[in-house]
C-alpha cells in the first residue's frame, strides 16, 4: 500500500441484511473487514464484520439476527450483570439503573465464526460517564470491558 492509497475510495458491497458496506483489504486477508451502518433494536448503529471478499457469511448474518431478536434477554442476563461487576466502584453514576436511557447503542463488531463461536463486541455511548463502553465477548461470554473517551 502506497502513501496515496489511503485516499482511494473503499469498494462498496451491498448485502441483503446489512445493506451497503465498505470493504477494507489487507495483505493478510484474515484482517479484511466490512463496515457500515445497520438497524439494530430500532437504532442505526455502526457495524464491523470480519470477512473475505465474498462478504459476510450466512453464520454471521444468523448471529446478528439472533443478537437482535434475543437482545433483551442478553442485556438482562449477561450485559447488565457484567457491567455491574465491572463498574461496581462507579455504580451510582454509571446509569445502570436506567440503562436504556443512559446507554446509547454505538456499534457491533462480529468476528469470523469458527466452531459455531465468534469473538464479537458491542459498544455503547454512556451519557453519565461521558465515555464509550465496549464489551468484548467470546461466544456469549463477556471477556473484557474497555472505556474510552
Amino acid at each position: 500500500m502506497g502513501i496515496f492509497d489511503i485516499f482511494k475510495k473503499k469498494p462498496k458491497f451491498v448485502d441483503e441484511l446489512f445493506g451497503e458496506l465498505g470493504y477494507t483489504k489487507f495483505k493478510d486477508s484474515s484482517k479484511n473487514f466490512y463496515d457500515g451502518q445497520v438497524n439494530f433494536q430500532g437504532n442505526l448503529i455502526g457495524i464491523n464484520i470480519d470477512a473475505d471478499e465474498n462478504g459476510p457469511t450466512n453464520e454471521q448474518k444468523e448471529f446478528f439476527k439472533k443478537l437482535n431478536t434475543d437482545y433483551n434477554k442478553i442485556k438482562e442476563n449477561i450485559i447488565l450483570p457484567f457491567l455491574k461487576d465491572e463498574l461496581e466502584d462507579n455504580i451510582e453514576d454509571a446509569g445502570l439503573n436506567n440503562f436504556d436511557n443512559e446507554f446509547e447503542f454505538d456499534g457491533i463488531s462480529i468476528g469470523r465464526i469458527e466452531n459455531e463461536k465468534t469473538k464479537w463486541s458491542i459498544t455503547y455511548d454512556s451519557k453519565p460517564m461521558r465515555h464509550y463502553v465496549s464489551i468484548d465477548f467470546e461466544g456469549m461470554k463477556p471477556k473484557y470491558m474497555t472505556i474510552d473517551g
